[in-house]
């Protein structure tokens, strides 16, 4: 729970609960044997759910076949890229492990969509070797600097543990990808994964808040370990005045509106955030 960033979602649905049981029957029947999980109907069709208790909800269980796990992730794909062409309000939300390292369509689909200025894209990644964020106005990941090496991992070298994608989420038809599938063809095809397709507004405001979230604790400690450091005789050397030491210290808040004229500027990020957010 301290380290290990992740989602659960809990159905109060019996036909949810029902197909989770047969996939567990099966899987416990075969002995959780790949090859004859990929020969069964669980592994090669989605199951839809649309009722007064669950939203419109797409199932997916792997190890799939390779044909179907290209089929599955071609979903995620193009859902991405078709907020390219969505003009005012597109959005890419995302909380992945391992996106540089990751086969298929879906990672290089969310490193392309964030390279570009027309969508705003949010999002955090690791990787064995560090933390990576996506952050508007920055067409790559930064690589995250000390205190984030220092955080200790649970053993798989992972922080960022979620598996998640949002597009549109204040649009027409806001759509959540999550689970537990790595996003990634290497899982579909060998893990006992299940991924899952949401949609529904408000499932889409809770993913995004979590990746908002993410991204602005990991930005907060950014800043904070690159943050310039107060003089070591600033405190023995300071004038008398309060603000004047705070000046010579380096810490002080503004004093003027000026922060407020880049959420007014239509060219500035800050400007589509306040707008995406309002």
């Amino acid at each position: 729970m301290y380290v290990n960033s992740n989602h659960v979602l809990v159905f109060n649905d019996p036909d949810v609960a029902a197909r989770y049981a047969e996939l567990f029957n099966e899987a416990f029947r075969l002995e959780t044997d790949a090859p004859s999980f990929r020969k069964l109907p669980l592994a090669t069709q989605p199951f839809l759910f649309s009722t007064q208790k669950t939203p419109a909800t797409t199932v997916t269980f792997a190890p799939h076949p390779n044909t179907f796990t290209k089929t599955v992730l071609s979903t995620i794909t193009t859902a991405v890229s078709n907020e390219s062409t969505r003009g005012k309000g597109a959005s890419v939300f995302f909380a992945v492990m391992e996106m540089k390292t990751g086969t298929g369509t879906v990672f290089p689909a969310l490193q392309s969509i964030h390279a570009n200025p027309a969508v705003f894209s949010f999002g955090i990644s690791d990787n064995p070797d560090g933390i990576e964020l996506y952050k508007p106005g920055k067409p790559t990941g930064d690589r995250l600097p000390p205190p984030f090496n220092q955080v200790p991992n649970i053993g798989i070298g992972h922080q960022i543990h979620h598996k998640f994608v949002v597009c549109g989420f204040n649009g027409p038809n806001p759509v959540v990808f999550c689970g537990s599938s790595n996003l990634a063809e290497g899982g579909e095809n060998s893990n006992g994964d299940n991924l899952i397709e949401i949609h529904d507004a408000d499932t889409a405001t809770a993913f995004t808040i979590e990746a908002v979230g993410l991204v602005d604790h990991f930005i907060f400690l950014d800043r904070l370990a690159a943050a310039p450091k107060a003089p070591a005789d600033a405190k023995e050397n300071a004038p008398a005045p309060k603000s004047e030491a705070a000046a010579t210290a380096g810490w002080f808040l503004g004093t003027s509106s000026k922060w407020v004229d880049p959420y007014l500027d239509p060219n500035d990020l800050k400007c589509r955030d306040r707008e995406l957010f309002c």
